[in-house]
């Protein structure tokens, strides 16, 4: 007896026959001419989805992905210049097809600030956060938006020993602990 008569012989003791069809899906041998046609035809039927899909829910995927890749992104421990907030809100702009221009005047920001944002020359704030959220019908939440920001604050303090030492030399008085 082959690994899924076994299978089959364990589910038949819970389940009607027709339940166990309703749920599985078994496998089948296929020729390799056989697997290239139906390799072939699940392509076509993937095209012809896509090319039939409206401008919407080609958005929503493309947002969805982007969330999830955000995440992904959050969740890991190092930061990467080529993940910041701005090329991530550069990415967004793309994604809904949108210029630069119209996502300002959408988000009531100033162009120039926002191309700062976007060139990362500008940090934003938390009003702007906000809006994002709103913006992308709250499927990024925003402490999505927020955490790229503090992903980068982290790396920065971190790493910058200069701005530490200057800073450090204008404390007066500070407090002494003896081991």
């Amino acid at each position: 007896m082959n690994n899924y008569e076994k299978i089959y012989n364990d589910l038949k003791k819970k389940y009607s026959p027709e339940e166990i069809a309703d749920a599985m899906i078994f496998p089948q041998k296929l020729s390799p001419e056989d697997k290239k046609d139906a390799d072939k035809d699940l392509l076509a039927f993937r095209y012809k989805m896509l090319r039939e899909q409206t401008e919407e829910k080609r958005i929503y995927g493309d947002l969805l992905r982007f969330k999830y890749l955000m995440e992904d992104y959050i969740n890991e421990k190092i930061y990467d210049d080529n993940y910041s907030f701005g090329n991530h809100l550069e990415e967004y702009i793309r994604i809904l097809k949108k210029t630069k221009k119209s996502l300002a005047e959408d988000l009531d920001i100033h162009y120039t600030r926002l191309s700062r944002i976007i060139n990362n020359k500008e940090e934003p704030n938390i009003e702007l956060i906000y809006r994002l959220e709103k913006h992308a019908a709250n499927l990024i939440p925003a402490i999505y938006w927020w955490k790229l920001v503090i992903k980068k604050q982290e790396y920065n303090i971190q790493r910058d020993n200069k701005i530490r030492k200057k800073e450090r030399a204008k404390v007066k008085n500070s407090i002494k602990f003896r081991a």
